[in-house]
């Protein structure tokens, strides 16, 4: 009996020896990876702290180049038979640079179906705001990383349910599981 408790103790040793040697050399090799799960399983305890603020009174215009007074309003206008459109469309070149209209943490980012390359990130007062269409997304941005209005975070495309449109950025606001018009709050930059 002693002799299968030492090698089953000295198993775990070497266990735990290689995984503490492992994960040195993974820190030491991939410490943006290392980042961005910390970030991740903090993000709850920020989203809280975002939640007791009160929410952004102006959003900076997210798409470089563009001016608020160039913007066509498309808030509910029709979409397909069943729906209306839950945001501003702000058309401009592919490629153009989108940033972050406010402060707050990326909450998702991923491809869905109408939105094709999307991301929600949520702002103060909970807010979530909706970028989609996007032809690509910034290197390095990730869910949980904190961003500001100086964030690129992706580029105008036309992904999604908009392949067959101009490119431009499909901007959505929500507070709770409400639809906001983010028009009146956009700013220039």
């Amino acid at each position: 009996m002693p002799k299968k408790l030492f090698i089953i103790c000295g198993l775990f040793l070497i266990c735990v020896v290689g995984f503490f040697a492992f994960g040195i050399r993974y820190v030491k090799t991939h410490p943006e990876k290392i980042t961005s799960f910390i970030e991740q399983v903090t993000l709850p305890y920020k989203i809280a702290k975002l939640a007791s603020q009160e929410p952004d009174a102006t959003i900076l215009m997210p798409v470089y180049g563009t001016k608020v007074s160039g913007i066509t309003d498309t808030w509910g206008a029709p979409r397909g038979n069943d729906r209306t459109h839950e945001g501003q469309d702000i058309f401009a070149t592919k490629g153009t640079p989108v940033f972050s209209g406010t402060s707050g943490y990326v909450l998702y980012k991923g491809d869905v179906e109408l939105g094709g390359n999307a991301m929600y990130i949520i702002g103060s007062g909970a807010r979530r705001y909706y970028y989609a269409h996007l032809d690509r997304f910034a290197d390095g941005i990730h869910i949980g990383q904190s961003v500001t209005p100086d964030t690129v975070i992706g580029y105008v495309g036309n992904t999604g349910n908009a392949e067959t449109t101009p490119p431009h950025l499909h901007f959505g606001m929500y507070a709770h599981r409400e639809a906001l018009n983010p028009l009146p709050l956009l700013v220039n930059r």
